[in-house]
């Protein structure tokens, strides 16, 4: 609009500049005709007069004045003409700016009016936004996961007014049961509103607080959930008219805290307190027991033969023993009792407010007998037992490492009585741990220092009577402490990992030592060696036996390696394939101790054996057991079937060896020929030729 004004205004000035200019230019046209009209007729009047005429000639001066006067006509003609272009421009003049006043107040106004219009569609805009950002903060409310409640500000009361529906979904209240009742009315019983002090403070205090508290739905279940509160004030720094509550439920949270909680504290496996938690237990019943003076009892169990379960049937079967003893010594003790794993197969009890009287053996008694109830895993059933030591507070220890450690002993003490037995702890018994300790000291440096030695142990034909081989033991003559059995170092050097290093020096010790007794013609004698289960699963088994050989010149035909039953059961894949490995080279395999432990005989006929030896303590009472007795007769009938030959050990009588000899035992070592010798003690048997009975063919 302002621009047309303007065109306007421009239009009207070229106007008034053309008529001034038309103006000027039609008084110059009037003024150059009337001149040129009047210097006409004087050119005219001047012609007549040359012509002769006289009369005209007499008349000039009055033709003079006429000239005058038409000079004077176009001055007025000029004059006139000026004035009427000076009146037409001021005229004109006059339009001109009485439209530039009116184009100058029409653009201010339409600047003004502009200027109106964009205020209005920015507020328009400014508006429109608002109430959308209004609209989604209302969706937000409505579509969030927490629950979102809007009270009233007038305690004490504090009346609700709004719920989103997240809260009806984690509360179960639908929006009109709520709408109306007062907050706190939320929280249910008043037992259940201890953890409300910090939001009942915030509201009373009208500012912002939070809270984690412990909820009731309609249901009346509970839920944990965080609640967040402020205050909402009327134009931003008015007085507060409401409260907003934000309920967010952390249950999940909570839960998978406890959870770790409990797993930080509780043994996986069992859901028994570890050892953490059973420290923490000890610690309380120690302080009772100071206040009482009632003794607490602190019992060490572990189970008897865990590790044959472990070895033959695996560790899932295993885990499933552990997990029904944890049951069992559950249920054989109190609620006030504590029954703790510490690891693998052992268990520790806390025995509070017992005297040294019968209520505490019978406790014993009684979770011994809980233990040896029968066990079936899979399609086979088992009996375990357990042993059972007892350190008791405070006589026994004044902390909880001391009595633990005690009770261990006591348990120790009494796995050495046999199994199913249970031992208190006396003070004399820390001196068999330091000797242990000193002995595993001992053990580290036993073969560098060359203290262990070799001793063999015939092994003779029944049939002919004749010494065909012999079985090397290893024996540790310490300096000091002197003759050391096997049963103290053996298991020993097996849990230390020396075993390996031990055992690889008795195979090639006596495989050098065969070897020589052979090239001095004491005929082709057969060498049996024991592995351990360590040597039967390291890697370099293979190479260790070929190595031996080859550096002796022993004959592979001439080894015989013995096998215990749980070391090739624990993994009958893998010792299968160890064992045909071995065979490859040409050695002889054995199991030794056949019978005590658990054998598949659907696996025993697949295994590539050459050997059953049957263990002394069948032997020892074959001719006094009808069942001993009839446990050799099938051992011996199995392995012939099997084409496998038997080797009776811990033979000692007489009548042992008949009784061998009349059901087809092929061969006996024991005490009834010949003790375990040394080598020079062997050799000088063997120079000697001796030997047992032949066999009297009937």
């Amino acid at each position: 609009m302002q621009s047309f004004f303007k065109r306007i205004s421009i239009s009207v000035s070229t106007s008034a500049l053309i008529t001034l200019t038309v103006g000027l230019c039609l008084t110059a046209l009037c003024y150059a005709s009337a001149r040129q009209i009047e210097s006409e007729s004087t050119r005219l009047l001047l012609q007549y007069h040359a012509s002769g005429h006289t009369l005209r000639a007499a008349m000039l001066p009055a033709n003079g004045m006429t000239l005058d006067a038409n000079h004077r006509g176009s001055l007025y003609v000029l004059l006139g003409g000026l004035l009427s272009s000076l009146l037409a421009t001021a005229y004109v003049y006059q339009l001109v700016s009485r439209n530039s006043v009116i184009a100058r107040i029409t653009g201010e106004r339409t600047a003004a009016l502009q200027f109106a219009n964009l205020r209005l569609s920015e507020d328009i805009a400014a508006r429109m936004r608002n109430e959308k950002s209004l609209r989604l903060r209302e969706r937000i409310i409505e579509v969030s996961a927490n629950a979102i409640i809007l009270c009233s500000a007038d305690a004490p009361g504090y009346v609700i007014e709004y719920v989103n529906p997240a809260f009806e979904r984690i509360t179960g209240y639908a929006s009109d049961e709520v709408i109306g009742q007062r907050l706190e009315d939320l929280q249910g019983p008043e037992q259940g509103r201890q953890d409300m002090h910090e939001i009942t403070a915030a509201l009373r205090e009208q500012r912002e607080g939070k809270a984690i508290v412990r909820n009731f739905r309609k249901d009346g279940s509970t839920y944990w959930s965080e609640l967040f509160v402020a205050p909402v004030r009327d134009d931003g720094d008015g007085p507060v008219s409401h409260f907003v509550v934000a309920q967010y439920d952390i249950s999940t949270v909570m839960r998978f805290e406890q959870e770790l909680e409990f797993q930080a504290r509780h043994d996986i496996l069992t859901g028994l307190a570890n050892r953490a938690l059973l420290r923490e237990r000890l610690e309380q019943a120690m302080a009772v027991t100071r206040r009482s003076g009632l003794p607490l009892w602190v019992v060490f169990i572990d189970l008897d033969r865990f590790k044959f379960v472990n070895d033959t049937l695996g560790h899932d079967a295993g885990d499933l023993v552990l997990k029904n003893v944890a049951e069992r010594l559950r249920d054989a003790t109190r609620e006030v009792d504590t029954v703790a794993r510490l690891g693998g197969d052992e268990f520790v009890l806390l025995l509070p407010q017992h005297g040294n009287g019968e209520p505490g053996a019978a406790i014993l008694q009684r979770i011994q007998d809980a233990v040896a109830q029968p066990l079936q895993l899979g399609e086979y059933e088992f009996f375990l037992s357990c042993c059972m030591g007892v350190a008791v507070y405070p006589d026994d220890g004044q902390n909880a490492d001391t009595l633990i450690k005690h009770a261990d002993i006591a348990m120790y003490r009494a796995k050495e009585q046999g199994r199913g037995h249970w031992q208190f702890y006396a003070s004399g018994m820390n001196a068999g741990t330091l000797e242990q300790l000193g002995l595993e000291s001992e053990l580290r440096h036993a073969l560098e220092r060359g203290q262990f030695h070799l001793e063999y142990q015939p092994q003779l034909d029944l049939a002919s009577g004749a010494v065909v081989g012999m079985e090397a033991l290893l024996r540790w003559q310490h300096p000091q402490l002197g003759r050391i059995p096997p049963a103290s170092f053996i298991g020993l050097a097996e849990e230390m990992g020396l075993i390996t290093p031990i055992g690889d020096w008795v195979l090639r010790t006596a495989c050098a030592q065969t070897r020589a007794w052979q090239l001095a013609g004491h005929g082709p004698l057969r060498l049996a060696v024991n592995l351990s289960a360590r040597q039967f699963k390291q890697r370099n088994l293979l190479h260790a036996v070929a190595q031996a050989l080859a550096e002796t010149g022993l004959d592979a035909a001439h080894l015989e390696l013995e096998l215990t039953e749980s070391m090739v059961m624990h993994n009958v894949e893998q010792a299968t394939a160890i064992m045909a490995n071995l065979k490859a080279l040409g050695v002889q395999l054995s199991i030794d101790d056949f019978g005590t432990g658990y054998s598949s005989l659907a696996y025993l006929r697949h295994f590539p054996i050459d050997v059953l030896k049957i263990d002394k303590t069948f032997v020892s009472d074959i001719t006094h057991s009808d069942d001993d007795a009839a446990i050799v007769r099938a051992i011996i009938s199995l392995a012939h079937s099997l084409r496998l030959k038997v080797i009776a050990e811990g033979v000692e009588t007489d009548q042992q060896l008949a009784f061998l000899r009349q059901h087809g035992c092929d061969q006996m070592q024991g005490y009834l020929f010949s003790r375990p010798l040394t080598a020079p003690a062997f050799e000088e048997l063997l120079r000697q030729g001796s030997m047992l009975p032949a066999l009297a063919m009937g």
